[in-house]
């Protein structure tokens, strides 16, 4: 007898679940306890591609073969569900009606679809009203390489509590996004990559974390989320920009951002008063309305004890740097991570007479523990010295000072 024989049958189905689906269900061959082992997988894994050979594809196969799976798998417990449809240049006649009839439950469920045409993109909608699934990843992408509209007849995700959308349009108007908050009720994390946004507002009494990465926007968007506590938000292509409002939780930020040059005020300070945690990546735009933003800002960043700037040029001075010390009485970590040398201006000198400007704002600071400045191996040690000698005579007390290079 063989070491797989001696396992009980329960256990078959959970080592199953490593292979892909269509893996699976090749190892009814092996022995009559192996036979009906598949169709109590708790993982279902389905892959377009795995029908993909010698650069030619048939579509009754795969259709065929995702049915018969569906119709013989035993009802139980579904764990995670995976769908991926990625080969470009191909018109596939593949559908997911199948699936969508199906009622499945998964909690877990990853979608990938990427073809060459929009109108080529099928996914399975009957994720988008499943009662049990608590995290949510889909990843839509074509050739054109802009965000895709996506519109479920229904949305309704009582259980959602993570949601990572890569590649989708946002829009006020489609009924995804109206219920994307409204219609998950406990949902906590959200995450929104390479997204389209053209949303005027964000809004959850429950969301606590919320991440935007690289993401286009077409018009100025508020994020009311009074749970969050930690906020993520970079994107080097020209936004509208954002509002916060009600952030009394927010205990850690990162924002970076390369605003429009057109765009107003920032009105973004003020919410992050309760911060513990500020790293900022500074575009130029961004840099000036900043500190046009907390020049004007009567907030005091009381609880505000590591302060992290990246991006930043030996050229943009110190007033930025200067504004958050007056209004940051408790910091005790400050970070530069310098950009290379500007090619018209390599050095980049501030002089003594710039920095002793602020000598009376700066000298105030009594509990910085650690000025760090991390550099690239390109910058002369020599120019960055200079910055830290500046800095070193005009706050009262460091206990450490590092000097890094970025590798």
């Amino acid at each position: 007898m063989d070491w797989f024989s001696s396992l009980p049958d329960e256990l078959l189905p959970n080592i199953l679940s490593f292979l892909s689906t269509k893996e699976a269900v090749q190892t009814c061959i092996l022995s009559k306890q192996w036979r009906d082992a598949w169709t109590f997988l708790p993982v279902l894994k389905f892959n377009v591609a795995d029908f993909w050979v010698d650069e030619s594809f048939e579509d009754d196969k795969f259709n065929n073969f995702l049915s018969g799976v569906l119709d013989n798998r035993k009802p139980g417990k579904l764990d995670m569900f995976e769908y991926t449809n990625a080969i470009m240049n191909y018109d596939s006649k593949i559908s997911c009606a199948s699936i969508d009839r199906v009622g499945l439950q998964p909690r877990k469920a990853v979608v990938i679809v990427g073809r060459d045409r929009v109108d080529l993109l099928d996914y399975p909608e009957f994720i988008f009203s499943c009662t049990k699934l608590e995290k949510l990843k889909l990843f839509m992408w074509t050739a054109v390489g802009l965000p895709i509209f996506i519109r479920p007849e229904v949305v309704h995700l009582p259980a959602l509590k993570f949601v990572d959308l890569t590649g989708v349009a946002l829009d006020d108007d489609n009924i995804f996004t109206q219920n994307l908050c409204s219609k998950c009720p406990v949902l906590e994390t959200m995450v929104l990559q390479r997204c389209g946004l053209r949303i005027t507002e964000i809004s959850s009494k429950v969301l606590k974390e919320l991440t935007i990465y690289r993401c286009s926007q077409a018009r100025r968007t508020r994020i009311c989320c009074p749970a969050l506590a930690s906020l993520f938000i970079e994107s080097y292509e020209e936004m509208e920009g954002f509002e916060l409002k009600n952030m009394t939780s927010l205990k850690y930020a990162n924002i970076s951002l390369d605003l429009n040059d057109n765009h107003g005020d920032l009105n973004l300070i003020s919410s992050l008063s309760n911060v513990s945690h500020l790293s900022l990546g500074l575009g130029p735009s961004f840099k000036v309305k900043l500190e046009k933003d907390i020049s004007e800002c009567n907030t005091t960043f009381r609880y505000l004890r590591t302060l992290e700037i990246f991006n930043w040029y030996l050229s943009y001075g110190i007033d930025l740097v200067a504004c958050f010390l007056k209004h940051s009485p408790f910091l005790e970590e400050l970070t530069f991570h310098l950009c290379e040398p500007e090619e018209d201006d390599p050095e980049e000198e501030i002089s003594q007479e710039e920095l002793g400007n602020r000598i009376d704002v700066l000298f105030q600071r009594e509990h910085l523990k650690t000025l760090r400045i991390v550099k690239p191996m390109e910058r002369p040690d020599l120019v960055v010295d200079r910055l830290m000698n500046n800095l070193r005579n005009h706050i009262k007390t460091i206990d450490e000072e590092i000097i890094m290079c970025e590798t």
